[in-house]
């Protein structure tokens, strides 16, 4: 019982390290089968399995369009192969990383379909072809900090780059 307590204490106090691990050991059993006094000892086992780190999403810019003074609008197209699932966080980060990597950038749509980001980039797009994607544009940076979520994300609202 002591040993059980050791190894409790012990996975629940355990340094930050650049790969999480989970090690699992057994303590020895001691039996007694059915038709001997004579007590059977099994092998302690361990197992080490690492976590799954979680990745953000690739993306690449599809388009620049070269802005006056403030920035350049950028169409960054996002990869869904590389994710299983996408948040209103994973957007933020992809916006203020394209901002700090590919300066000046004073406008972001981020769409996860090539057809969305053909639209985005179309200042004569017809409200039809807007609304036909929808659900694939996610998010759009304006004025260099405004980020407005969409489409799916919509119900998250706004939030301000840099805060």
């Amino acid at each position: 019982m002591v040993v059980g307590i050791a190894v409790l204490v012990a996975a629940c106090t355990s340094s930050p390290s650049a790969e999480t691990t989970t090690t699992v050991t057994q303590v020895p059993l001691t039996t007694v089968a059915a038709d001997s006094t004579a007590p059977t000892t099994s092998q302690p086992t361990t197992t080490t399995k690492a976590l799954e780190e979680l990745t953000p999403p690739k993306y690449r810019i599809v388009e620049r369009i070269k802005g006056e003074g403030a920035g350049d609008t950028v169409v960054v197209l996002l990869d869904p192969t590389s994710y299983d699932s996408l948040t209103d966080i994973d957007l933020f980060d992809v916006i203020a990383e394209v901002v700090e990597l590919f300066p000046p950038v004073s406008v972001i749509h981020i769409v996860d379909d090539p057809a969305a980001a053909n639209v985005v980039a179309n200042p004569d797009a017809s409200n039809a072809e807007i609304q036909a994607i929808q659900a694939n544009y996610l998010a759009r940076l304006d004025n260099g900090f405004k980020i407005t979520y969409l489409g799916p994300f919509a119900s998250s609202g706004t939030a301000v780059l840099g805060s």
